[in-house]
């Protein structure tokens, strides 16, 4: 990959970071004046809501490195979890790993997240199953730019 088209990825990259980042603020805040309650039907909703995004601003990532350096992207009806695994795996000649398995293992339960958000009504939102994963999007979001960032730097130098 070119040193140019490298910067630009990058450039990209950190845009989506940084929508990434506001998405967990915002997500934070919400859980911190919910308090230790179960919230309301219209906290789970908006809650919901930033998860979904949270989990398509990741996968913008993991497409535009799909597109970039891997030159495809997955296809057919499973292609979101395809997408994510494929990241996992050094590809040869193109990029390393781009994500730890232990990452793509904290992730798979927001893209979970996600298809039920798409697919249901959000009166469905059960608090157990959001809660966790509204307390640990700070957590996803570090691993994944830790990743992200080793993967580009290896990239750099090669």
């Amino acid at each position: 990959m070119k040193r140019s088209d490298l910067s630009t990825l990058r450039a990209e990259i950190e845009s989506n970071f940084s929508g990434l980042e506001r998405i967990v603020s915002e997500t934070e805040e919400a859980v911190r004046e919910i308090g230790g309650s179960n919230p309301r039907y219209r906290d789970k909703a908006a809650l919901g809501a930033l998860l979904h995004s949270f989990y398509n601003g990741i996968e913008n990532i993991l497409k535009r490195v799909a597109e970039e350096v891997d030159q495809s992207v997955p296809m057919g009806e499973e292609w979101h979890r395809t997408l994510l695994r494929r990241m996992q795996d050094d590809m040869k000649g193109r990029r390393p790993a781009l994500l730890r398995p232990e990452t793509v293992g904290i992730l798979e339960p927001y893209l979970g997240f996600r298809h039920f958000f798409r697919h249901s009504y959000t009166f469905e939102i059960d608090w157990q199953k959001l809660k966790p994963l509204v307390e640990d999007i700070g957590t996803a979001l570090r691993e994944l730019r830790t990743d992200v960032g080793n993967c580009l730097s290896t990239l750099a130098r090669e």
